[in-house]
């Protein structure tokens, strides 16, 4: 199933563009903030598949689906993480991510090092991780080093950025799943880069998502989302209950200051919800990165999701 994201979701892009910030690796193009794109040496950046991305002394892999038309100015951008089972496009298409770039947005979809390299994602991994799909968070005790696949993703943003023109003040990031669990070390790590995300039925590995020391977050929005009693994995003879995982996201998130936290509860089960997306799309898109936490206004999700400001109330 494929939704679009209407264009009143579009328009939010231009009708908040002005009130966007600066920082010391952008540049202001037309009243938005253009994030200042680089690349490795000799690395061009292109729609569709990039491979060969030096990272951390690793060859990664990404995939760009560029904005459609003609745009003008700066697009914010949606990093799309999947999880342990969909490959990275299938989970991409499911989610109605990949109809984004039709309302002037950038997808960019890192590929995990076990799909690259053809083995099996659901697996111890080789070198000791306790789950294959994203190295970070899953290895070792607590560490404040991001790791290598926080540095990588935005490597590889900063590299889309030097091709098409990246909104610095909407740089966004979601996932199901792993990709939920990647999306909480992402934004506890790097909320410099990131004005929100989208934490869907991600673990919180007893904390390990988030650094060792603590750290005040940038101004930023998290949507922790969780999938009511059948948000388990896998169905049957579960390992993976992502009720006291996505609470204990919530509640981090809700300690944070400038963070501004909407915790969305459905009965979808373990599945990116994809009836949210363009609610999703235009949530993010109204508080971009430096955006009071006070001034945000929660608007009502689809039908069948119950979304409250703050930690979980349901469990």
């Amino acid at each position: 199933m494929k939704l679009r994201a209407s264009s009143a979701v579009f328009a939010l892009v231009f009708a908040a563009a002005a009130c966007g910030g600066s920082d010391g690796g952008s540049h202001s193009s037309g009243g938005a903030t253009a994030l200042e794109g680089s690349c490795p040496d000799g690395f061009a950046v292109q729609a569709g598949e990039n491979a060969g991305f030096p990272s951390d002394g690793k060859s990664r892999v990404f995939h760009v689906l560029p904005p459609e038309g003609d745009p003008s100015g700066p697009r914010p951008l949606f990093v799309s993480l999947t999880g342990t089972v969909q490959r990275e496009l299938d989970f991409a298409a499911q989610s109605g991510l990949d109809q984004l770039p039709r309302d002037g947005w950038i997808v960019a979809a890192p590929v995990r090092t076990c799909s690259q390299n053809g083995t099996s994602c659901a697996q111890i991994g080789t070198d000791g991780r306790i789950w294959e799909p994203w190295y970070d968070g899953t290895i070792g005790g607590a560490t404040d080093d991001e790791g290598p696949d926080v540095r990588f993703v935005e490597a590889m943003v900063r590299c889309i950025a030097s091709e098409w023109s990246v909104d610095a003040d909407r740089i966004y990031v979601g996932g199901i799943s792993a990709g939920g669990s990647f999306t909480n070390r992402s934004m506890t790590f790097n909320s410099s880069l990131f004005a929100g995300g989208v934490a869907s039925s991600g673990n919180w590995y007893g904390g390990l998502a988030a650094p060792a020391s603590p750290r005040r977050m940038d101004r930023s929005i998290v949507v922790v989302i969780w999938g009511g009693p059948n948000d388990v994995w896998p169905p049957t003879n579960p390992i993976a209950n992502y009720d006291p995982e996505t609470e204990q996201a919530s509640l981090y998130y809700a300690a944070q200051p400038d963070v501004v936290t909407v915790s969305c509860t459905g009965s979808h089960g373990h599945i990116w919800p994809t009836v949210m997306t363009p609610w999703l799309a235009a949530t993010l898109l109204a508080h971009p990165k430096g955006t009071e936490p006070g001034d945000f206004e929660r608007t009502e999700p689809p039908p069948g999701f119950s979304c409250v400001l703050g930690p979980y109330t349901d469990h």
